[in-house]
């Protein structure tokens, strides 16, 4: 098997696809060898661990079992590959997870209203349910779900909505409106597929866009272009998150490049980092993290606008 077929197997596995139809093309180049084919099945299936794996011996250039079943491989008892896709049953019911609503603006037209627009990311809300704002931890319900063409009583995802709540709380862009049990924190576990040319630095510091909400970050290993490693993730701010095993909305994340505002990785988490006040009191003060992007960038320009973002997120 080629490295670039283990490398997009783990990267699909790691996004949480759970089913799979591996389709083994040029067995006629082998003489639809079922020993080959057993053996690619089996690496795929070591690789894929935990998801449901379809392996098929398939000639593309003579159709085999590409639409129909082959009579060169009798020993093959399963469907083709286009009856397979077709009767495939895949579900994904975002309803039925916790309720997610990542504020990306707040509506104030007038004195009389206030309302947070966005998307439900997962779950589902009515009018009059209890939500919580993280991570603030204020607790309100809601008033009204207001659209373009009028009220709802009930909206779920992937709808975008304006939500009106009871109380008047403190609520801002990157705030995460949610039902039942999240995380909070500034130390985390993921997995990181890097894409920059540019390595992965532990020296340097990035911006982390996690939902709506961007705060700057750092990483404690270094990763090579293409390269997938587990990591430990260090904000500058609290974000509120899952598990991306439980929600890849809130548990997905990009690492930006401050100083070319490239995305230079995609990370999904893996759990939280729990750390003691000892290990809070050692994280650098914002005026060593502002050297440390001084020093990370390549032009004098670069060390500039890197530097501005910073404060601007500091500030915030």
């Amino acid at each position: 098997m080629r490295v670039q077929s283990r490398r997009h197997a783990r990267i699909a596995r790691l996004l949480g696809i759970r089913d799979f139809v591996v389709a083994i093309n040029k067995m006629d180049l082998v003489d639809f060898n079922r020993d080959l084919y057993e053996g690619i099945r089996e690496e795929f299936e070591e690789i894929l661990s935990g998801a449901r794996t379809h392996a098929i011996p398939v000639s593309a250039l003579h159709g085999d079992n590409v639409i129909t079943g082959s009579e060169r491989t009798p020993w093959f008892d399963g469907p083709s590959l286009l009856e397979y896709l077709e009767t495939v049953q895949v579900t994904r019911d975002l309803t039925s997870l916790p309720f997610r609503f990542p504020v990306q603006l707040v509506l104030r037209p007038n004195h009389e209203f206030r309302g947070y627009a966005g998307q439900i990311v997962s779950g589902a809300v009515r009018r009059g349910d209890t939500v919580t704002v993280w991570p603030s931890q204020r607790t309100t319900w809601v008033a009204r779900i207001s659209t373009w063409d009028g009220d709802l009583e009930v909206a779920y995802a992937p709808m975008s909505v304006t939500l009106v709540l009871e109380h008047e709380i403190d609520v801002s862009r990157g705030d995460v409106l949610a039902a039942g049990e999240i995380e909070v924190g500034q130390r985390f576990e993921a997995e990181i597929v890097w894409m920059d040319e540019r390595p992965l630095d532990p020296a340097r510091v990035y911006l982390l866009k996690q939902a709506t909400r961007v705060v700057s970050a750092e990483v404690n290993r270094g990763l090579v272009l293409n390269q997938i490693g587990t990591v430990t993730v260090t904000t500058g701010k609290p974000i509120v998150f899952d598990r991306y095993a439980d929600n890849r909305f809130t548990g997905s994340f990009i690492l930006i490049d401050p100083g070319t505002n490239f995305t230079a990785g995609a990370g999904m988490i893996t759990s939280a980092v729990q750390e003691s006040s000892a290990a809070a009191l050692a994280r650098p003060s914002a005026a060593e993290r502002l050297v440390q992007i001084a020093r990370g960038a390549s032009t004098e320009a670069e060390a500039v606008e890197a530097v501005r973002r910073a404060l601007e997120d500091i500030l915030k």
